[in-house]
């Protein structure tokens, strides 16, 4: 099935239904303070997106389903936001082209649901679009040892799969510590992860 069929469909159990709690703990916290624009990729329903614009952060959601497209925009409307504040591009990340680099990039659940073999694109990207001085906040997730009988997506990530994607990048490891609050269910299975350059 693909992600477009899962959207049109309404088989997507990852959407939890609101902002992940470690990213509304980030943005309170103010740890990303004069951050202008955002970037959320595989950002589905928008609600990470929708946490950086009522943080007054100017948010990109960025996703390759065409079919979560009027998801995003019935919870944008929901949460009383335009699309100056909020906007999705449906596009495929491993080409988008944006007309400015993003302050901060804020991914979950975008690198683990990516074929392990895409990794290394992943940060090649995350280098291009993150701009000078920007942060780039990972949630990773799933952080389990799952039998070898497992099948993903998401496929299992560590804090020394993001370390070996991007310090060799020459990105800066700010943070890395487990969140104070998780979705349920995802608890003591994600670390949150600030890098810079």
């Amino acid at each position: 099935m693909s992600w477009d069929d899962a959207w049109r469909e309404g088989r997507t159990p990852w959407d939890a239904g609101q902002a992940a709690p470690p990213l509304v703990d980030l943005l309170a916290s103010g740890a990303l303070d004069g951050a202008k624009n955002a970037l959320v990729p595989g950002c589905g329903g928008g609600w990470d997106v929708f946490a950086f614009a009522h943080a007054r952060v100017r948010s990109v959601g960025l996703d390759v389903a065409e079919s979560a497209a009027p998801v995003f925009a019935r919870h944008r409307d929901e949460a009383k936001l335009d699309a100056t504040r909020a906007r999705l591009v449906v596009g495929d990340f491993f080409t988008f082209a944006p007309a400015e680099r993003f302050d901060v990039i804020w991914d979950y659940t975008f690198l683990c649901a990516l074929p392990p073999a895409w990794r290394a694109r992943w940060a090649e990207r995350m280098d291009t679009l993150l701009a000078p001085k920007g942060t780039l906040a990972t949630l990773i997730f799933p952080a389990t040892h799952p039998g070898p009988e497992y099948v993903g997506p998401p496929w299992p990530l560590h804090p020394d799969d993001v370390r070996a994607l991007l310090l060799p990048r020459g990105f800066r490891e700010l943070r890395m510590e487990r969140p104070a609050r998780s979705h349920p269910a995802r608890e003591g299975k994600e670390w949150i992860a600030l890098w810079s350059r």
